[in-house]
Order: C-alpha cells, then structure tokens, then sequence
C-alpha cells in the first residue's frame, strides 16, 4: 500500500519569543489521551507508545502498560494551545448559575483580531445573541462593516505571531487586504451520532461552507440538531478593554475563542461526498472517495482526512465491495442480490431499460471511463456510467481468523482502517494492513482507534449465525442494531443504550461463540416507547442450556445486568417470545449486549 500526503503543514509549531498573559488570566489546562478499557473504565494521562500487543500510557508520574487485548478504544487529544496564542474567553460549556449572557473582557489593541466560535443545539427553539462593548463600541451586535473574512491570507499566520504585549493587550494581526463577511461550516446529524461537546460536533462531518455578513444564528431553526463554526476577524476601533457577551438557549452551547485557531477544533471531518465511490475491505473498514484508476500496481484512491486529500493506494484482494454514489440520490439504484456467487467477481450495471443487471467473471481493472470486466473468456469493456456496483470474491484476501487481535483506525474524515498500529511518541504512527501492505500516517489524522476482537466484543458487531423472525399478525418488524424499531433511541425505562438490539416477538438470535468467550452480559428490557405494554417471554440459552428465564417479562419487571457464564459453548442463542398479551407492546431491547472473550495464550493479558 502507497499513502501519500498532500499540503499538509501542522499549525501546532513550536511557540517561541512570546510574552504570558499577566493578570487574571492563567494558562489552559493541557487535555488527556483516552483509552477506554473493556469494563468500561477510562484511563488519561499521555500515550506514550503503542504496538501490536500493548498501549503504553502516562499517566501523572507513573508509566502504565496496559495489553491491548484489554482496551477497547483509545484516542489522542490535542493539547490546547497557551492562552496568549489562543485564549478561551467564554466556556458556554462550563456550569452558569447566573441569568443571562456570559461575558468576559479582555485587553484588545487597536487592529483586526481573529476569533472562532463554535455552537451546537439539539432540540426547540435554538438561540444565539453575541455583543460587544467598549471604548467607541455601544453594546450591540458587531456592525457588519467590522467583521472580516478569515480567508487563505489569514491561516498562513504562525501562531507565534498571536501575542500579548507586556501592559496585557493582544496585538492584532496584520492583513493586507480583508475580505468582507465571516466564514462558517455547518454540520447537521441524526440519531445515533450524539453531540454534547464541541469534541462531538467536530467529528461530524461537514454539510456546507460559506460566509455570513453577521456574527448571529444562521436561521432561526427548531427541533434539528445542528451547529456550525464561525471564523472571523472584528475591527476593533482603538486599543482598550472591551466586554463580549454571548447567549444560547438552555438546549444550546458555545465558545468564543481570540487568537490563533484553536487546536481544539482542529480534527474537523470534511463534508461526506455525494458523489465517488463506497468501499468496504475484505475485513473490517471502509472508506468513502474518488477511484482514480484501477491499474496492474492496485487501486487508487483519493480520499478525505482533516481538511486534506490524501491518495491511497490497495490492492484489490483487500477490497470486498465497491458501490457508486450517485450524486442524485433519486438515482440511486435498487439491486438484487440474491444468487451472488460466492466464488466470481460480480459487477452490477445498468440496462437500457433502466433495470440492473449482474455480470459473474473477473474485474480486471478501470480507467476515466471504462470498467474492465473478464467474461466468459473475453475481456469486455463496460462504460463506467452504466456500473452501479462491484462484488470482489475472485482474489479476495480472507481473515486467517474471525477473531484476530487488530485495530480499526478511524481517519478525520470517516474513513476506517483495518490493521496493527505502531507508534512510538513521533508525528508518523505506522498501520500493517491484515492482508501485509505496510505504510505510514501522521498521527493527527488519527480520530480515533478501536481495537477489534479484544477482551469485549459488542454483539452488535457480530452478524447473527441465524435470525428467526415470527409475527404474530402478518406484519413483521425486522430487528434493529442500535435504535428501536421505530428508529429511536434505546431506553428502558430512564436508561438509554447507544449499543444494543431490538426485537419484536416472537424473535430468535442464534450467534456462533466457538468456544472463545467466557462471559455474555447484557441488560434486558422493554422499549420505553412501549409504555405499561408489553409482556414476552424471554430467555437465554447456551448450546441449549438455559442460562437465564423470564416467562413474564413486563414493563413493570425491574432492570438488572445479566453476566452469564458461557465457558466453552458453541452457540449463544437469544430468545423472546409471546408473552400473556398476544404480542401488544412487544418490543425488547438487549442493551449493550457483549461478550467477554478469554484470553489467549499467545497475548499476554494484564492480571489486575
């Protein structure tokens, strides 16, 4: 594999010749790394190293080694910068008990000063009111002809150039040339992705860029949850100490930072394409991108990571599945895949009626225009247009085992990787691929990091070996991977689950454990939504023997955690049945259902 970067320069350079801010104002708290281990306990501290089998953490003084088997995700945090380069002036974030605006004063010299203001809100009436005081400034919303543009000009400015003078006062920057409005990025998102923090809302992705001639809410918006980034310059009109005030509604919040960019915010998912192509690998991962060429040294992509494309190159036993974006998602095609072979490559294309056709043979390749396309011992040329879809089975690289010990590696952007992460306090981490490709990426594009197949394995991650599914009545409810059947949130009773599976009587999940787990833990019970309704028959079984039994489960039957010995059992199998009142209200959730793997002999696994 061949990964290359493109104009990407780090803006969190050393810091050198600055004055510290005097008076009142102390230096930022510096963030933790996180790892996340299979209990659910949190350790941070700073992550020092981390290889094939173990994570090694700073935590205060004391350097923990922790096996990898026992984490189940971790992530870095960047640090914040000091406060005389990017000073937090109003935390929305933080617990108010007063009525009304937050404000601060800060110390402003006479020039443009560069700000950034994130906002996010979730549900009712969203509000968001910004005002400014001071000396030849009413309190009042900023004029629209003192907000300028944070354009190219302005983001090639080191940070050290952001400095506080000696008598406290930040000194302005210097713009040749600015450009009038304010630059923005608006995100939007729906259930489950889940934003309480401006560490959420940066990892959603982009929906629109553009430019504001006011320093307000967009629009007045309700019931949606959004958020957006302001960027901007304020003239301020001659040196002195100034008052920002800003106010959200109780289901909204905000920060306002002045300086240099904040490298809080700097893992910011770029925009999902609508359009290029959807790719799943062999094993776990995918990628959204633009498929470049297709060629005798592998695939190549171009795909999102930060604020950056990189290109990235894989051979073609590594990728699984291909399918199109259609720009127009009216044109999104419908495909029947039933009868896929198992051994062939198959390629799904449009006929002139309109209808999608599959195609069984070999892909051997694709250029700008044409996929290349073994069949029937000739190769043919079909026009890329007409290709809706790809099924790699011909060469593709199978998992020497379902339950290898690896990571999945989430790049800014939402592309996932399969692999071993190395990484040794340096800005490059290295990743080997399960299929042996080996390559190098700098750690910020690095989201996040989740280990597979560790200690805990979440049944929502493992595709059931059978689904028995029996209506009642002749309307039958498929059952749901983390939201209800109706596409809500999982609750039972006041607690809510972002993992977990919901049923509809009469339903049946027979999982394959091949041995390899000692505990299934769970905690059962019926869908909020339903109400007082709802009465089933519920029962967990092992290879046949039941582990747990609950004939009459109701609305009404008290919530526990299940942690159930399956020691040396071939199958797991999950049932709920019609209860007392034919099957009203029978909707069950298994919450955060997850199995406990044992641990095996040639990883070594901490004994704590």
């Amino acid at each position: 594999m061949k990964l290359q970067m493109k104009n990407w320069r780090w803006r969190g350079a050393a810091i050198t010749g600055l004055v510290w801010l005097v008076g009142s104002v102390i230096s930022s708290t510096v963030q933790a790394d996180e790892v996340v281990l299979y209990d659910g306990k949190k350790v941070t501290g700073t992550i020092r190293s981390v290889d094939s089998q173990t994570l090694k953490i700073e935590v205060g003084k004391d350097l923990q080694e922790i096996s990898l088997f026992d984490v189940t995700s971790y992530k870095f945090l960047e640090p914040a910068l000091p406060q005389n380069v990017s000073q937090l002036l109003i935390d929305g974030e933080k617990p108010s008990y007063a009525a009304g605006p937050r404000t601060a004063k800060v110390k402003l010299r006479k020039g443009l000063h560069r700000f950034t203001l994130p906002y996010y809100h979730s549900v009712g009436l969203a509000k968001l009111e910004i005002q400014v005081s001071g000396p030849g400034m009413k309190k009042a919303e900023v004029p629209k002809d003192q907000l300028f543009r944070v354009n190219a000009e302005v983001r090639e400015i080191p940070s050290r150039e952001y400095q506080v003078d000696e008598a406290g006062f930040r000194l302005p920057v210097k713009i040749e040339k600015p450009e009038k409005y304010i630059a923005y990025r608006l995100m939007e998102w729906s259930h489950p992705v889940d934003v309480k923090s401006v560490d959420d809302l940066k990892a959603v992705p982009v929906k629109r860029y553009g430019a504001s001639p006011r320093l307000a809410l967009l629009s007045r918006r309700s019931a949606i949850n959004f958020g957006f980034v302001f960027e901007g310059l304020i003239q301020i009109p001659q040196d002195g100490e100034y008052e920002f005030a800003v106010e959200t509604d109780k289901n909204s919040k905000a920060k306002l930072y002045i300086g240099a960019y904040p490298s809080e915010l700097y893992k910011q998912a770029k925009s999902n394409k609508s359009f290029g192509w959807k790719v799943t690998f062999s094993q776990s991962g995918s990628l959204t991108g633009t498929l470049k060429e297709w060629n005798d040294t592998g695939i190549h992509f171009q795909i999102p990571a930060a604020e950056k494309e990189i290109d990235l190159t894989l051979k073609p036993g590594a990728v699984h599945e291909l399918w199109k974006i259609q720009e127009d998602t009216k044109q999104t095609k419908t495909v029947d895949r039933k009868g896929e072979s198992k051994t062939e490559d198959s390629a799904y294309v449009t006929t002139q009626d309109g209808n999608v056709h599959r195609v069984s043979g070999e892909v051997v390749g694709m250029n700008e225009q044409s996929l290349l396309f073994q069949y029937q011992g000739q190769q043919r040329e079909v026009n890329l247009d007409r290709v809706v879809g790809l099924v790699l089975q011909k060469n593709r690289v199978k998992p020497e085992s379902k339950l290898a010990l690896q990571s999945l590696m989430t790049l800014i952007g939402n592309t996932q990787i399969p692999g071993v992460v190395e990484w040794n306090e340096g800005a490059t981490a290295s990743i080997t691929m399960p299929w042996g490709d080996r390559f190098s990426i700098n750690k910020d594009y690095l989201e996040s990091v989740k280990t597979v197949n560790a200690r805990s394995v979440s049944l929502v991650e493992i595709q059931p070996d059978s689904v028995t599914q029996v209506p009642f009545f002749n309307q039958q409810y498929p059952y749901q991977i983390n939201k209800s059947l109706i596409g809500q949130p999982l609750k039972i009773g006041t607690q809510s689950f972002s993992k977990g599976i919901c049923v509809h009587a009469r339903t049946v999940l027979v999982y394959q454990l091949g041995k390899n787990f000692e505990k299934f833990q769970t905690s059962p019970g019926l869908q909020a939504e339903t109400g007082a309704l709802g009465n089933v028959a519920v029962k967990v079984m092992a290879d046949q023997k039941i582990l747990f039994e609950n004939p009459e489960f109701t609305s009404a039957t008290k919530t526990e955690s299940l942690d159930l010995d399956v020691t040396g059992c071939e199958t797991l199998t999950l049932v709920v049945d019609f209860g007392k009142n034919q099957d009203v209200g029978d909707r069950f959730v298994w919450g955060n259902p997850r199995l406990i793997r044992k641990s095996p002999k040639e990883l070594a696994t901490n004994q704590k």
